[in-house]
């Protein structure tokens, strides 16, 4: 699987009930989760991916004024998120940790049709790779027409832990 998702879990394990199917029922979802868990976050594997703060920035409005991002998030029609690419995670905890630096780009937009029609790398994200899944992920971003004319948006590269944490219930 190519996506991981940066978000811990918390199974919990009910007492089966007396029905028998219910009990059935019961164990089926509990290994679907535990299968799906395992699969998506591979427990306590740290997860990269790309972070885009909303609250930092900025974007130039439609008459050229300077709006905060948040006021512009609004507007979006479409915006899909950068996905880290796992080329890039190292073997390496120390070179990971030179790794999460932060990109900033700058988003040039068709007040027409309100899609992205130029994306300038105002700072790299310190990998070409990086840079690439970014670039990628805000070609495909679409505002609404006639409103903004560019964005200013920072990016970073984080790592985090997923826990899951399996816990046993009284039903």
């Amino acid at each position: 699987m190519s996506h991981r998702f940066p978000a811990g879990a918390i199974l919990f394990l009910v007492r089966p009930p007396t029905n028998k199917k219910q009990n059935q029922m019961k164990i089926l979802t509990t290994m679907i989760g535990i299968t799906l868990i395992a699969v998506t976050a591979r427990a306590s594997d740290p997860v990269p991916y790309i972070a885009m703060p909303i609250d930092k920035g900025y974007a130039i409005d439609a008459h050229g004024k300077r709006q905060p991002n948040a006021v512009c998030a609004r507007d979006v029609i479409w915006a899909c998120a950068p996905r880290y690419p796992f080329r890039a995670l190292s073997s390496d905890p120390a070179s990971d940790a030179r790794n999460r630096r932060g990109g900033l780009y700058r988003l040039d937009i068709d007040l027409k049709t309100g899609r992205v029609s130029r994306i300038t790398i105002i700072k790299s994200a310190g990998l070409a790779i990086l840079d690439r899944a970014s670039t990628w992920a805000f070609s495909r971003w679409v505002f609404t027409p006639g409103k903004w004319s560019a964005m200013i948006i920072p990016t970073t590269v984080r790592i985090i832990w997923v826990p899951v944490l399996i816990q046993l219930r009284e039903a």
